[in-house]
């Protein structure tokens, strides 16, 4: 599979999935526009590429929950190049700790809702947008096993991810006889710096038996090579054998 002059949209790309997926479509031939919050980890992500792949690769420091922000980044990526093929969205964050819903405080409920939830729509409002006027592209939504079943200490977490399963389920059902595929990958635990902004660090025994980054960006290729006839509605993988 070749993905010559392919564009895709990446958010999330300055780590983790986002970065895995960046480098597994840079090497197919894709250009990518790369978006995330921190300005100085997304250069230097871009910077950690190799040169031949450095060049097809445009930055756009963006934060997901501001709109303004999205439409900005997306009007950039067609003004660079013409067109979007395939939207990733692999912005995320989660919980700091295990609470509650009578433990959990409103600021705390919004820093997730805001990036999972309202972040993935208004990523996937735009790209529709963009999409609808060629009738072609492909939405890939990282979500979650949490996106199916909840847990008592990750409520928000859950709440979040539940949500954009919601969305990703009625973007399928619109565009069902359109050009445009709407799919969603659903991991279980992926050793990403995600873990660092725990409230308690998590072992590097329990790391090595997570799920890598790499593995969800071989299947956002797997996806994005299927024949534009067939449509896989959602992926769930998890480590075998842990």
């Amino acid at each position: 599979m070749e993905l010559n002059g392919t564009v895709a949209v990446v958010t999330g790309a300055s780590s983790g999935i986002g970065l895995a997926a960046m480098r597994a479509l840079l090497g197919k031939g894709a250009y990518v526009a790369a978006l995330a919050r921190d300005a100085d980890r997304l250069s230097h992500a871009i910077e950690s590429l190799p040169p031949e792949l450095k060049r097809n690769v445009t930055g756009i420091p963006a934060d997901v929950r501001n709109e303004s922000a999205v439409r900005f980044a997306m009007d950039e990526a067609v003004s660079v190049y013409g067109k979007i093929d395939i939207l990733l969205n692999a912005a995320g964050v989660s919980m700091r700790e295990k609470q509650l819903v009578q433990e959990i405080d409103l600021a705390e409920w919004n820093r997730i809702m805001e990036t999972n939830l309202t972040g993935t729509f208004l990523m996937c409002r735009e790209a529709l947008l963009r999409m609808s006027e060629r009738n072609s592209g492909y939405i890939i939504n990282i979500l979650s096993t949490a996106a199916f079943q909840a847990s008592g200490g990750d409520s928000i977490y859950s709440a979040s991810k539940y949500g954009a399963r919601a969305l990703t389920e009625a973007m399928i059902s619109a565009n069902r006889h359109t050009g445009i595929r709407v799919t969603s990958i659903s991991p279980g635990a992926v050793d990403t710096n995600i873990w660092s902004h725990k409230t308690k660090p998590v072992s590097a025994e329990k790391k090595a038996t997570m799920l890598k980054a790499e593995h969800i960006a071989d299947i956002v290729l797997f996806l994005i090579s299927r024949p534009p006839s067939v449509h896989i509605e959602n992926i769930t993988v998890t480590p075998w054998n842990r």
